[in-house]
């Protein structure tokens, strides 16, 4: 058994939620790591000192709250940023990644975490967060219906690629 088995939670009873910290970084790295590759992300290029860089500090770009297993593991973590204004001329709060260990799923760990970010919500005075979900993730759609929430029905999320990107730089005057 590798060390990093070893060390992760197998129940979620002694589950902490809590806001992240610096010494965090390592895990929050390897959870992040977990979800873009289960997204089928490319070109991870989160290290420990961006994570460090734009995490904390005078104007931290995004915060986490995490699922502490008390083991120096995390068990989860929910990111969340916001987009500083929107035409309400107030700031706009993003759920950017849930993510929960496999072997510690089921155990209410997500549900947790999601319970914190509507505190954080509320205590920002927000009225809502907003996240996405892939088309194909009906586990995490079922997951989110249980929760209450809803798929927005007025929007979806568009992509300009390189060569769209690169055709349109080219045309223009």
């Amino acid at each position: 058994m590798e060390k990093s088995e070893r060390t992760r939670p197998r129940t979620t009873t002694a589950i902490t939620i809590r806001p992240m910290n610096e010494s965090d970084v390592p895990e929050l790295l390897r959870l992040m790591r977990a979800i873009v590759s289960f997204e089928r992300g490319q070109n991870f290029n989160l290290d420990e000192a961006e994570l460090l860089r734009r995490g904390f500090g005078k104007r931290p770009e995004f915060g986490a709250y995490v699922a502490d297993a008390g083991t120096g593991s995390l068990a989860g973590m929910a990111v969340h940023y916001e987009i500083p204004f929107m035409h309400t001329l107030q700031p706009l709060l993003m759920l950017k990644w849930l993510y929960v260990d496999p072997e510690c799923r089921g155990g209410r760990v997500g549900q947790r975490l999601m319970r914190q970010m509507a505190l954080h919500a509320r205590a920002a005075g927000h009225e809502r967060f907003y996240w996405f979900v892939l088309n194909d993730n009906v586990v995490a759609q079922s997951f989110y219906r249980g929760l209450g929430a809803t798929e927005d029905p007025e929007w979806r999320r568009w992509i300009m690629l390189a060569d769209a990107l690169d055709r349109l730089v080219e045309g223009a005057e």
